[in-house]
């Protein structure tokens, strides 16, 4: 019998990624370069079509907008919200 591990994702502020995104300059396709994912993917974050991403991708945006602070873009403001297993 195999054992599924339980996946940790984190729950993303679509608006704030757009906004963000846009006030640092890069398009769509040059954060998804950035973050190692497709141009899409990023489309549907922004417009709320996806709600969550890995831990991974989460920290991939950050860096790519050279964000600091790593609530800017959580979609819950209590970060114990934020992640759920």
């Amino acid at each position: 019998m195999t054992r599924k591990l339980p996946t940790t994702t984190v729950m993303i502020n679509g608006a704030a990624l757009r906004e963000i995104r846009i006030r640092t300059g890069l398009s769509v396709a040059a954060l998804a370069v950035d973050v190692g994912v497709s141009r899409p993917y990023i489309a549907r974050l922004e417009l709320g079509h996806s709600l969550r991403v890995s831990p991974q991708v989460y920290d991939a945006i950050l860096r790519a907008l050279m964000i600091i602070d790593r609530r800017a873009l959580l979609a819950a403001p209590d970060p114990d919200l934020a992640v759920a297993s």
